[in-house]
């Protein structure tokens, strides 16, 4: 009997990269970018659950398939380009499990290479926010120390505050820290994403994240940050 699976892992990692070229596949502490999210997925444990590589390249799957990820395709041109959204990714990749398993599964999580220290512990717990009530999607966050009372926009060439109701607050003391997200992960309900075009339901729990499981490399200045967590074993 073939196995159920209730979870669709996504990894997207596509070539041509601009930034920093190969990005994806380049040695962090000797070992491919992808392969540390590979990594934490299998000791994570996640039950009945699939996790796939979703990229354009050869070289990039055979990479993917030594670190245990499942590359049953390639990705088409149109899904790898600077402007193709992860939503389109995740639909690409939700299409080719409907086609070969014959259902969806009931949750989709997407983990980009990008941010390599989200623990396997995050994940679990991602899925027990998920399971334990009604919640239909977990978002991987961080804090921003600031309020709508200290962010600005530039308007004829002043800052102009975003939420003057109330007087600027100068101390960290006083602000109640805003949430947004990390990019590390996000896990939403399959039939909520692909009827709404969106990873955010009204029902979206987020799972808060430190600095370091929150860095999302896109930078040789967020390598080099990457790079040196790792040296003090940070990570």
């Amino acid at each position: 009997m073939a196995q159920a699976f209730d979870l669709l892992v996504v990894v997207p990692a596509r070539s041509g990269s601009k930034g920093l070229p190969d990005k994806n596949v380049r040695p962090l502490a000797g070992k491919p970018l992808l392969e540390w999210t590979a990594q934490a997925i299998s000791r994570a444990g996640l039950p009945q659950s699939l996790a796939l590589l979703s990229t354009d390249a050869e070289a990039y799957a055979e990479i993917g398939r030594n670190a245990g990820l499942a590359v049953p395709f390639l990705r088409p041109a149109c899904h790898a380009t600077d402007g193709a959204s992860s939503l389109q990714v995740v639909e690409h990749a939700l299409d080719w499990f409907r086609g070969n398993q014959g259902y969806l599964p009931a949750w989709v999580m997407l983990l980009q290479p990008t941010s390599p220290f989200r623990s396997p512990a995050i994940l679990r717990q991602a899925m027990a926010l998920a399971n334990g009530g009604n919640v239909d999607a977990v978002i991987g966050c961080k804090e921003i120390q600031r309020n709508l009372t200290t962010l600005f926009q530039l308007r004829d060439g002043f800052m102009q505050v975003l939420d003057n109701r109330q007087p600027t607050q100068a101390s960290r003391q006083q602000t109640q820290p805003l949430l947004t997200p990390n990019g590390a992960m996000y896990l939403v309900r399959t039939d909520y994403l692909l009827e709404h075009k969106s990873f955010y339901p009204p029902q979206t729990v987020p799972l808060v994240m430190n600095a370091i499981q929150s860095l999302d490399i896109d930078t040789a200045e967020d390598w080099a940050i990457a790079e040196a967590f790792v040296k003090q074993g940070l990570v």
